[in-house]
């Protein structure tokens, strides 16, 4: 099997992110279907307890496809602007999807939360937000917490003031019990984080600054968050 930028595996189904391409195999390895449908699609995820996957491409678009019957479920523009490789995330009641996006500016994030049915939009947080920027997202499968991991800016213009990581509160739109990280726990946990949603695929290390580590310790937003002070 070729190398993928990302790969991802459930009882049923094998799905690798070549950049242009889909790739979707059964559980045998056999090639079932190859997806043309989105440009620069590097990573997915499956919605838990089904055959169904998110894909998501750097230059602005989601797509969910139902493996049972290779389908494209939907295909959903949220930009036109590249660089769109934040993460994302299914509840794990799989109800909902998560996705950190960038649809107005290059360095201005949001999060759109959709339906995990019919994935219509149904909820925008932080649009406003200049200073808060978010990077990734995670929940806790047993609490169903959303984890969050990003960075704090001096002002709007600002680059990098201090890494955090805190939980999400969907109600009031905000992210609480915010830990602060230094530089190099925040980066650290932001490459790892990167990796995780490409599927820990060899072709995704070798282009990651982890990869001139001597040893890469395993860890999560959720980790960071247990372990590190407010």
């Amino acid at each position: 099997m070729r190398k993928f930028w990302g790969f991802y595996k459930n009882e049923a189904y094998s799905v690798g992110c070549s950049g242009g391409i889909v790739y979707i195999y059964n559980s045998n390895g056999k090639e079932l279907a190859k997806f043309k449908d989105f440009p620069y699609v590097y990573s997915a995820a499956f919605k838990p307890n089904s055959n169904i996957i998110a894909v998501k491409s750097t230059e602005g678009y989601l797509g969910f496809y139902d493996l049972d019957s290779l389908s494209l479920i939907k295909k959903i523009t949220v930009t036109r602007i590249g660089a769109q490789d934040e993460g994302f995330a299914f509840t794990p009641d799989g109800k909902y999807f998560y996705n950190i996006e960038k649809p107005t500016d290059s360095t201005q994030t949001q999060l759109g939360i959709y339906d995990g049915g019919a994935f219509e939009k149904v909820n925008t947080l932080f649009a406003d937000e200049k200073k808060m920027v978010l990077d990734s997202i995670e929940f806790d499968n047993e609490t169903s917490i959303a984890y969050v991991l990003g960075f704090m800016r001096d002002d709007a213009e600002g680059v990098f003031a201090y890494g955090y990581v805190g939980k999400l509160d969907v109600e009031n739109g905000s992210v609480t019990a915010i830990h602060v990280l230094d530089k190099k726990q925040y980066d650290y946990l932001h490459w790892y984080k990167s990796w995780e949603r490409r599927g820990f695929t060899e072709k995704s290390l070798e282009y990651s600054p982890l990869n001139k580590m001597d040893h890469i310790e395993e860890t999560s937003i959720k980790a960071v968050f247990d372990v590190t002070k407010s």
